[in-house]
């Protein structure tokens, strides 16, 4: 097949969703298919790019804070010729776009999250009335007019469709995210340090809606009983500056690492004790960060949310989100008990080959693919 892609974000800025667009093209163009993805370009990137066989096209776009606008997208979008558009949601924008651009093609969306916004975005707070008009927007002009539109639903975690005000009304297969786990394996193989006993991690945007503010709370509670424990923060977001002041105090036990090759990641991911995802909010739905963890047989700790719980099963440990005091309890247990966290991981890795290695997801979504083709309708 001829598979068209349609994400507004995509490489090189980095995310969850991105991820996901980039692994499962590279995993369909194994299978033989021909993949294109069009997205935003957001940040500023080259037009065009052949990314080891696989065909990019970034449309110019204002790059606003969560949702880049590309102007013209249904003209910009109609010339391409596919056999299937997959489109992912959030924003919208992509989704409205190949919609109204190429009616006449099958379209799968991948519903990745509700639209959540956070009170604040760094020090800018979001006035409620902006928040109310933007959710309404979003579901009035676009949401319903796509989810009425495209042939097949996916959604990525059974628990986190079942809650969606969205998701719940309308039909849905569950496909997870996928790990490629033959080349992270590969590359893992190269990453040399032993495994640390009291190295707690966390990956992914310094964003409120990550919980970040709540882990270094826990952090301040672990410490005062692990003296020799470190916590690594790897990432970069609008409030790194203000989860740095709010680490004031903690020295060189809290490190925030920014961005950092995938060799260093890795490295992180086989030498630390356990990896923490704390966020709260429905804009988590998922974790990549989790099969990513629980692939280098590193046990999790996260927040007990719709999604997330879906993904963490007997390979880590659960929390009530936004309760710092409960996140250093089972930190403290992992930290103070490495049998139970080894075995933790193990059982964390064999999750990840019987459910999310992207071979077994790849093909899933091809199913889906095809029944979109044979099937022009939602029913």
């Amino acid at each position: 097949m001829k598979i068209l892609q349609a994400s507004s974000y995509f490489y090189p800025h980095i995310g969850g969703v991105e991820t996901h667009v980039l692994e499962l093209s590279q995993n369909l163009l194994d299978m033989g298919h021909d993949v294109l993805v069009v997205c935003a370009q957001a940040p500023k990137s080259p037009p065009f790019q052949a990314l080891d066989g696989l065909s990019v096209f970034r449309l110019p776009a204002l790059d606003l804070p969560y949702i880049p606008y590309t102007w013209f997208l249904r003209r910009r979008l109609s010339p391409f010729k596919a056999d299937v558009i997959h489109s992912h949601y959030p924003p919208p924008f992509m989704s409205y776009g190949a919609i109204k651009g190429l009616p006449q093609l099958p379209h799968v969306l991948t519903y990745h999250c509700d639209l959540e916004l956070p009170d604040k975005i760094a020090s800018l707070k979001i006035p409620n009335i902006a928040k109310k008009g933007i959710k309404h927007i979003n579901m009035k002009l676009y949401l319903s007019s796509i989810m009425n539109s495209v042939q097949r639903i996916i959604a990525t975690a059974e628990s986190y469709a079942r809650t969606s005000q969205v998701l719940r009304d309308y039909p849905y297969t569950v496909i997870p995210n996928g790990i490629g786990l033959e080349a992270f394996d590969n590359s893992a193989s190269e990453v040399c340090g032993e495994r640390e006993t009291k190295k707690v991690l966390f990956v992914g945007r310094l964003s409120a809606v990550k919980g970040i503010d709540y882990l270094i709370e826990a952090a301040k509670l672990v410490l005062a009983q692990q003296h020799d424990a470190t916590f690594v923060i790897v990432g970069r977001g609008e409030d790194e500056e203000r989860l740095k002041a709010l680490a004031k105090g903690l020295g060189d036990r809290i490190k925030f690492c920014g961005h950092i090759s995938r060799q260093a990641l890795l490295r992180l991911y086989r030498t630390s004790t356990v990896l923490v995802l704390p966020s709260f909010t429905r804009l988590e739905a998922f974790g990549v960060v989790l099969l990513e963890a629980m692939a280098s047989e590193t046990p999790v700790i996260a927040s007990r949310i719709p999604g997330v719980l879906d993904v963490v099963g007997d390979g880590g440990m659960l929390v009530q989100p936004r309760d710092p005091l409960q996140l250093a309890s089972a930190i403290l247990e992992v930290l103070d008990d490495p049998k139970t966290a080894r075995a933790m991981g193990r059982d964390g890795r064999r999750r990840v080959e019987r459910h999310y290695d992207w071979k077994i997801v790849s093909r899933e979504i091809v199913n889906v693919y095809k029944a979109a083709i044979d099937a022009p309708t939602v029913s």
